[in-house]
């Protein structure tokens, strides 16, 4: 249903709008013309990672 709403507005395209918030802010774009991540959505993806991997030593590698 939702593709089919983005579908019929051709203004509004859910892939440039997903692009544009995912990009940096300050520059989207590198040199080499691939698109630059957010430095808030690396952050948060390596405190993520880092909370998976605790949770995991604690919960199954803590017991040995």
């Amino acid at each position: 249903m939702l593709r089919r709403v983005y579908r019929s507005d051709g203004e509004v395209n859910l892939e440039a709008v997903l692009r544009r918030v995912g990009s940096d802010p300050i520059k989207p774009v590198s040199e080499n013309g691939r698109i630059r991540p957010s430095t808030t959505l690396v952050v948060g993806g390596i405190v993520l990672l880092l909370l998976i991997a605790s949770f995991a030593y604690f919960s199954f590698g803590g017991r040995g």
